[in-house]
Formats: C-alpha cells, structure tokens, sequence
C-alpha cells in the first residue's frame, strides 16, 4: 500500500467536511522572565499508532484518532530568558535528566522555526489519581501541557488557544501529545511523506462525552520508546498498517460514528499486542490478563461493552450505557478510576502549582 497516497486521500476528506486547515504563520514576540502557565489532560487511543517514518520531526505511518481522559493532569510553566544555552526542565520536583535528550530536540526545532535565541526553563508538575501505571498516556498529557506552556510565552495568549498549533508542538516531544493538545476527540493527520508543518491534530465530531468509561491502573517496566523503535521489526507491521487505512476511511465515512470507534479501539488493542508480541514484547502482566479474560466472558452475555488499552498494562473498559459499566465493575475487584468527561482537577491545584512554579523561578 502507497502510504503518502492513501494519507493525502484522507487529508482531503479531513479537508472537505471543514475539519482540517493549514496553520496560521503567527509571528514570535519573545520577552524577557516571562513566565507562562497551561495545563493538560491524558488521551485515550481508539485508532492507535506505534512507530515513527520519522523520528527526528515524530512523523507517525498511519493517522491515529483519540479522546481526552481525567486519569491524570499535568502543569507545565514556562519561562523565556534571553540567555542562550540555559535551557533546565524540572518535572515533579526533580531536575529531568534522563528527559534531557527528549527536551533538547523540540527546542532545537521550535527555535530554528521561530528564530528565537534565548532559553527555557520549565517547571512541570503530573498530579495522578493513581500511583505507578503504565499505558495511561501520562506522556500525552505532558508534551500538551509544555507545547501550550510554550506557545503561550512566545506568541502569547490569543495563539495557545488554537489547539492545532500547540498541537504541532506537542508532537515534538511525544505523539500522543499531538492530540492531547486538542480540546475533545481528534484525529492527527500524519503519514509518510508529509510535511512536519501540516502533521498536527484536528476536533472531530465523535461524541465521546457519551462514553462511560473506567480504567484499571497497573504497572509494568516497559518504555513505550522501546515499542516505537521494535514495533517497525515485525513482519506483522505492513499488514496492521494496510488494515488501519483501511479502518480509518470508513470511520471517517461514517463521521466518527462513537460506537465504531470503540468497536475500533477494542481491535486495536488485541492488534497492538500482538504485532508487539511478535517482536518478543509483551505488554500484559498476569493481573492484566486475568482482567482481560473476565471482560471477555462478560461481554460474550452483554453486547456493547469495549475495552482498549495501549503500550500497558492498564485496560479501559468504556460503554455508551452506565449501567453495563457499573454491572462489570461489580464482577472484579482490581482496583479502577471512574472517568469524567468535564473535570475540575486543574482548577482546585492551578493557585497551588502557580505559587511553586514562581518560588522555583525566584530563586534560580
């Protein structure tokens, strides 16, 4: 399959139902000890991606599609000197050394984009309602909050409202990040052969705030880092990419039908494990499994419950009825987050974070 053929017939698509338009060419206005401040929420993949054609601008094979979560939130600060080479990140409290590298190269590009010399120092806080998981896109929720935090300081309040622009910028540091970036479900238009300035996210007019959904949070030793570079090697990885274009023509054919996407998300999973199996990764754990196989039996007696996960263990069960959610959950005794679709976390921590954030940069 022609990948660049098939991503530009779905960029045309994107194009024609008013969903997705060239970014605007905003000009820089960098000041001197600007502090700036944002915020961001995980996603959840229905259509997932796993495996960069580009590594250097994260340019992903195939389009992928998701909706924001409430399992966790993260605040970035961000402030502008006009000293160069001073850039620092501090994340939870601690100097992020071994993020240095991922840090480095999006400031590299943003600076050559703008023409800016200074320098950037970041302050960045994750506030979980669990304490270790893996396969809940905390990454997502990190690259969104920075790239908005960022966009902010230079071009100012007006532009970190326009969700496509952060969201080129959060694809920098992390993929998922590129639709974290978006305020509700999305799709980001990326494929071979595109340009880095049109790979970005897009709304789409899934209704996901119809969707019922609740997480289990479990932990496993596994860099989804490791998954991008491995997953390339399968000899299973054309053949799932072929299926995904495939998929996502019909989904937009059928505007984002909420029921198809999470009938989507399902497959993707059980997709994702196995091509990633098929590399000598494996990504569940046995409590994982049990799980897995309970919702299996549950749902051959109840149709239209779903369950998806990504490069984790953590599996998500979703469902446009309440109370199929509600009788599954009485049915396991692993630990779960009950999600929501308006949260209010980053307004009762925002005066907290804000103090910290100023109190670090005073005394730097």
């Amino acid at each position: 399959m022609d990948y660049k053929f098939e991503g530009e017939n779905i960029k045309r698509k994107l194009i024609d139902l008013g969903l997705y338009r060239r970014l605007e060419n905003y000009m820089p206005g960098p000041e001197n000890g600007k502090i700036s401040i944002a915020y961001s929420y995980p996603i959840k993949a229905f259509e997932k991606f796993l495996g960069y054609y580009d590594n250097y601008y994260k340019i992903a094979y195939n389009p992928s599609i998701s909706f924001n979560t409430d399992f966790s939130l993260v605040y970035s600060a961000c402030k502008y000197i006009d000293e160069p080479g001073m850039d620092s990140v501090i994340l939870d409290g601690e100097q992020a050394n071994k993020y240095n590298e991922r840090y480095k190269k999006p400031l590299e590009i943003f600076r050559k984009n703008t023409g800016i010399k200074g320098s950037f120092l970041f302050y960045i806080k994750r506030y979980r309602k669990y304490k270790e998981a893996k396969g809940l896109s905390e990454s997502s929720a990190v690259a969104s909050a920075v790239s908005r935090s960022i966009v902010k300081n230079v071009f100012g309040d007006a532009v970190s409202l326009d969700d496509s622009f952060v969201s080129r910028y959060a694809r920098l540091v992390s993929g998922s990040g590129t639709r974290a970036a978006i305020n509700g479900p999305s799709i980001w238009l990326s494929f071979p052969g595109i340009m880095e300035e049109d790979s970005f996210a897009v709304k789409v007019p899934a209704l996901a705030n119809k969707i019922k959904y609740a997480i289990f949070p479990k932990n496993i030793d596994y860099q989804t880092s490791d998954a991008h570079s491995q997953v390339i090697k399968s000899l299973f990885y054309s053949s799932w990419l072929d299926e995904k274009y495939k998929r996502i023509n019909e989904i937009i054919d059928l505007n984002f039908d909420i029921k198809e996407l999470m009938k989507r998300g399902m497959e993707e999973m059980f997709a994702l494990n196995s091509v990633l199996m098929s590399t000598g990764n494996v990504i569940q754990t046995s409590e994982s499994i049990a799980l897995l196989k309970k919702f299996i039996a549950f749902s051959k007696k109840n149709e239209e419950i779903y369950i998806t996960g990504d490069t984790g263990p953590s599996l998500m069960v979703m469902s446009l009825s309440p109370s199929l959610i509600d009788e599954f959950l009485d049915t396991v005794d692993d630990e779960r987050i009950i999600g929501h679709h308006n949260p209010e976390t980053h307004k009762n921590v925002r005066n907290e974070f804000y103090k910290d954030a100023i109190e670090y940069f005073d005394n730097k």
